[in-house]
């Protein structure tokens, strides 16, 4: 892997971009630069993606072998999940409720490849990952030789058109919070998007306009129309502390993610994983309290259980008791409530002065693509910039 600068900026680059929906490209950094750049790439080899690939498959199985173990034994103990979230958890998994998406971050320093976490439930920065690097890749002189690990477009649509067979159903809710923002939006009209280009009939709604109809016991829309399958980014711990989540067991509504995805967006999943896979090549180490860290190992990652963009994570160092926050890390009450896991620190590589992480897509039980996003500091923030890739075949 190796960070190459110098692309040419597309003469029509604002045009291409807002073309495919990527109209949040401009978001600002902390530096005044924009969330993408056309000049900026990160480099593989064809080993590298063929093991990142393999790694993101061999979690993924993992994890939903995790998730069947913990749902049959009810060990529920250090997620802190309400009453209700424990039944919604087990209902969806013993209906099978189908899934769509999720994305492991990992670092990779070109010799390990180790997970960070599992964003299970509200993954973003889809639309840059599957479109916008690929269209780059295609239009910026000198790469017509090269390849990219992205199919995920493609993937997304025979998932969409899996569901629609599976479920019977003929339309489709998306939904996210009315003020979001564009990058969320942004994610939502391109799902909603690829889903018609699959054969369904769409409908977009904000999070806060969704109803209930007590007589026929079924979410609705604006519209009174029932709601059968509903795309929400929105986190399911949000979801399910709403005042309608206690009709969710008898509204026979779908939701993409399931709930039972909770046990795999908590970062408990960390410690857990850990004490079920030791010392496996591609897992940090990490538990649910400092004293059980090993001895000889000193600096750690406090991450709380639930938490987004890098906000309140904090760095350990066990030889003298010191806890200090990351630098550029956001605080929130609602994620500093929610517990914590310590994670042995990894030194991710710095290339002129960022630091890069990968994001490895899944869509269904498949691996299929990638894209990276660098920071200023070793903890990705919500000012981060999303880099595009490309392997040497």
């Amino acid at each position: 892997m190796k960070r190459v600068t110098g692309f040419p900026t597309r003469p029509d680059m604002v045009q291409q971009l807002l073309n495919v929906g990527f109209d949040y490209y401009n978001l600002p950094s902390s530096d005044g630069s924009h969330y993408w750049s056309d000049n900026v790439a990160y480099e593989f080899t064809l080993a590298e993606i063929d093991r990142i690939e393999d790694t993101t498959n061999e979690l993924h199985s993992m994890c939903l072998d995790f998730a069947a173990d913990e749902i049959k034994k009810g060990d529920y103990e250090n997620y802190r999940f309400t009453e209700l979230q424990k039944q919604l958890i087990e209902t969806s998994w013993r209906n099978q409720d189908p899934y769509l998406y999720g994305r492991f971050d990992f670092g990779y320093d070109g010799d390990n490849l180790k997970m960070f976490e599992y964003n299970a439930d509200t993954p973003t920065s889809l639309l840059e990952a599957a479109v916008v690097q690929w269209q780059w890749l295609e239009q910026i002189e000198g790469l017509k030789h090269r390849d990219q690990f992205n199919w995920i477009h493609e993937e997304l649509i025979k998932h969409f058109q899996f569901l629609k067979q599976q479920s019977g159903k003929t339309d489709f809710h998306l939904s996210a919070m009315q003020d979001a923002g564009r990058e969320d939006w942004g994610n939502v009209d391109y799902l909603a998007d690829v889903a018609y280009n699959a054969g369904w009939n769409i409908h977009q709604l904000a999070v806060e306009d969704i109803g209930y109809n007590s007589e026929t016991k079924k979410f609705v829309d604006l519209n009174d129309q029932p709601i059968e399958m509903l795309f929400k980014l929105y986190p399911l711990e949000w979801l399910s502390h709403a005042e309608f989540a206690r009709h969710i067991t008898v509204a026979q509504t779908l939701f993409i993610e399931p709930a039972w995805k909770m046990l795999l967006s908590n970062k408990a999943l960390l410690a857990k994983l850990w004490a079920r896979y030791p010392n496996h090549p591609n897992l940090l180490p990490a538990y649910f309290t400092p004293f059980e860290l090993p001895k000889d190992l000193s600096m750690w990652v406090k991450k709380p259980l639930l938490g987004r963009e890098g906000a309140n994570v904090f760095y350990y160092e066990k030889n003298n008791g010191v806890e200090f926050a990351a630098k550029g890390s956001e605080h929130s009450t609602f994620y500093g409530n929610s517990g914590y896991v310590y994670q042995q620190k990894f030194e991710l590589p710095s290339f002129d002065g960022m630091y890069p992480i990968i994001g490895s897509w899944v869509v269904g039980d498949v691996a299929c693509g990638m894209g990276l996003r660098e920071d200023f500091t070793a903890v990705t923030g919500n000012d981060s910039h999303f880099i595009p890739h490309y392997f040497v075949p």
